[in-house]
């Protein structure tokens, strides 16, 4: 490659042609069903911020019920304590995961284990150890600290893993981890704001998992005003995606939305505009 050639634009040209490849190529064996949609219903969002976030027990299950009416077949929660603040103790991770079950059987539910909720990483794998009631799957970042140990640990407990990388680093190093395989999903999530630098940075973690022969199913999504490009970026690729409040407060025509519902709504109607599937 041309020292000329800037590495984003390189990166660029190799994931269109990747994308192409893939849609006359035989699908592998994740993309041959349709691709999961995934609500995220509050994130670490401030309750009021919009009015319809979900923060207690009763508010998640209510929404849980109403966006896989409306296309999601998984739920990613992020748990509050009585007092509205993150939590991943046992009881409250408990409380959540029995209403959200009770309102939308046979869902899978996921919880966060982001480093921010306790600030401490062993403070984190002792709590997690405790959980009672097991989610189905849960989210770990692995640019954060402890995160290997933590994956370990949810997978010997039978939770699946939901790998979050970043970028290309954090992505090798759930490689190295030796855990990438074991994963329920690789889940990217570039945090550019511009369109062009976010594919960069995702043909860059690709090529990182296509290198390493990692086939385990891939989410592609993001955040703010990446939300919607970056859901119809993973319908193009046959990649899995997420969509709901904890992402974006607004629709694709820049409207706010009224709730969780109507933002899988109409990402499921992009994805099978775009798929076909």
């Amino acid at each position: 490659m041309s020292d000329a050639i800037p590495r984003r634009r390189f990166l660029l040209t190799a994931g269109a042609a990747l994308v192409a490849a893939r849609r006359v190529g035989a699908p592998r064996p994740w993309q041959q069903e349709p691709p999961l949609l995934k609500a995220a219903i509050n994130g670490g969002r401030a309750k009021g911020s919009h009015r319809a976030l979900p923060t207690t027990p009763e508010e998640c299950a209510r929404d849980a019920a109403a966006v896989v009416r409306a296309g999601a077949g998984a739920i990613h929660v992020h748990v509050r304590n009585a007092a509205g603040e993150q939590s991943i103790d046992p009881d409250d991770v408990g409380a959540v995961l029995v209403a959200m079950r009770a309102a939308a059987p046979g869902t899978p539910v996921g919880v966060s284990t982001m480093f921010g909720i306790v600030g401490d990483a062993k403070r984190r794998h002792d709590l997690v150890a405790g959980w009672q009631v097991l989610p189905d799957f849960a989210s770990v970042n692995f640019d954060e600290d402890g995160s290997v140990g933590l994956a370990m640990l949810l997978v010997s407990r039978g939770v699946g893993v939901e790998a979050g990388l970043p970028d290309a680093a954090s992505t090798r190093a759930c490689v190295e981890s030796g855990l990438a395989r074991q994963c329920l999903r690789i889940m990217m999530e570039p945090r550019e704001r511009a369109f062009d630098e976010a594919i960069g940075n995702v043909n860059e973690m690709e090529v990182v998992l296509d290198g390493a022969g990692i086939d385990r199913p891939r989410l592609l999504h993001g955040f703010g005003d990446m939300s919607w490009p970056l859901i119809e970026e993973a319908a193009r690729r046959g990649h899995q995606t997420r969509a709901g409040l904890e992402d974006t407060f607004e629709l694709p025509d820049g409207s706010r939305a009224d709730g969780n519902a109507e933002i899988v709504a109409q990402a499921a109607g992009r994805i099978v505009d775009i798929s076909g599937r």
